[in-house]
């Protein structure tokens, strides 16, 4: 009919009252479609449980166990299990272990239940993953063991491998008591792939061993039985450079022109190897003795052994720390010689020094044939002045004797500690002359 019109569905949006009315009914419709709002039973899965190990008696403790977490299906209202976490389910062992007195490793099974005030649910049964664990069970121990460096380290001929030092001198390891009793000693231990010339600082890795020297099996540190206080050391191993020095004996109470190449000793061994930093500068061709005292030294004592004096820095290879000196006695003399007059060095300014002592006797030891050519007119006898300090009258000092520079392989030589040669010296001012009535010390 003209004039009726059409209905059209989408005008009815324009329609506040068609609008809130369609909105409460989706709205129900949604409410009434959610599983939660459904007393349907729903399931879902729990993960990475925490698996709860129990108090141990006999003081044991749980070393290992070859898996820490387990997941469990349960059953509810899905409103409840929405918000059930892995908190609220515990999960540990379903056997007593208070009755375990001694280390072991066995198979537990394990049970699951509620642990918390969450409880409109149902744990599935048999749905626990896993059902059982491997546990290792002992007594907790520890103890110190001092280490060794375990190494193929070489060197090449000119070169000297020295002894490493270690960041650390010994290693704890604490764990299961039955593993410690295993383990007897422990190394650092690193290879090198070629010689060395010169000093290297490395990691090496700690390596433990039974008494037998069998390594002991890493698995019981991948497992945790036993842990150590750390795997690996720094270690520095000092390489040297070898040099051949010359032995050259040290004296003392020797006339100032006596020769060291004078051919009346020998040194046996002649040179030494030493060995250096090779990145030090340590231009030495020598290496000296202890002081042998020339003065004791005559025909009847012939062979010395004396210690090397040996440089800081400096190893000595194959512990040679002493040399033998001997002296040549069949080209030795001694000889006694009366030397005169005894002069005087070095007056104290404004002094006067009388010498009382006319004369000094000598023995000479040395090169026989030089003894034979030689006379008192070649030795001298003096008194030196120089550390007078102050004050006069007769003092008594020792003489210094020379010997004329020919004779180079000869030396004074006395048996006496003290001085051998007093002599008996006034001293007074020059402005005081000395009276007749003065009495001369004898000599």
């Amino acid at each position: 009919m003209k004039g009726t019109s059409k209905f059209s569905f989408s005008k009815l949006f324009y329609n506040d009252k068609f609008v809130m009315f369609f909105s409460v009914v989706v709205a129900f419709c949604i409410w009434v479609a959610l599983p939660g709002n459904s007393e349907e039973t729903t399931y879902a899965s729990i993960k990475d449980i925490p698996i709860s190990v129990p108090e141990l008696g006999n003081d044991l403790k749980v070393f290992y166990m070859d898996t820490a977490k387990a997941s469990v299906r349960v059953s509810g209202n899905s409103l409840i299990l929405r918000n059930l976490t892995k908190d609220d389910i515990e999960v540990t062992f379903a056997e007593d272990f208070t009755s375990i007195e001694s280390a072991v490793e066995k198979k537990v099974k394990l049970t699951a239940k509620k642990g918390s005030l969450a409880n409109d649910y149902s744990i599935q049964a048999n749905s626990l993953d896993p059902e059982e664990v491997t546990v290792f069970v002992d007594r907790e121990d520890e103890k110190d063991l001092p280490l060794k460096f375990e190494s193929n380290a070489s060197v090449p001929d000119s070169y000297h491998l020295d002894s490493v030092t270690m960041s650390q001198k010994s290693v704890n390891i604490k764990g299961a008591q039955s593993i410690i009793n295993e383990v007897s000693f422990a190394k650092a231990v690193y290879y090198f792939p070629n010689e060395l010339t010169d000093t290297q600082t490395v990691e090496a890795q700690i390596k433990f061993y039974d008494s037998s020297g069998d390594e002991i099996n890493t698995s019981y540190f991948d497992r945790g039985y036993i842990e150590a206080s750390f795997t690996t050391v720094n270690v520095k191993v000092p390489v040297l450079k070898v040099k051949k020095l010359q032995v050259e004996p040290e004296f003392i109470n020797y006339p100032e022109n006596f020769s060291l190449n004078s051919g009346i000793f020998k040194v046996s061994p002649e040179t030494v190897e030493i060995a250096v930093p090779d990145d030090e500068t340590m231009d030495i061709d020598k290496i000296a003795t202890k002081p042998i005292d020339l003065s004791k030294v005559n025909p009847d004592k012939a062979e010395y052994t004396i210690e090397l004096v040996i440089p800081s820095g400096v190893r000595l290879i194959d512990s040679q720390t002493e040399v033998k000196v001997t002296f040549l006695t069949d080209q030795m003399d001694s000889r006694n010689f009366t030397v005169k007059p005894v002069k005087i060095l070095n007056t104290p300014t404004g002094k006067t020094v009388t010498v009382y002592t006319k004369s000094v006797s000598v023995t000479l030891v040395g090169d026989k044939q030089q003894l034979a050519e030689m006379d008192a007119s070649d030795l001298s006898a003096f008194v030196d002045m120089s550390d007078y300090t102050s004050g006069g009258g007769s003092v008594t000092k020792n003489a210094q004797i020379t010997i004329d520079s020919y004779f180079n392989a000869c030396w004074p030589y006395w048996l006496q500690e003290s001085d051998p040669y007093p002599v008996v010296v006034s001293v007074s001012d020059k402005t005081v002359l000395a009276t007749s009535s003065s009495t001369e010390p004898s000599s």
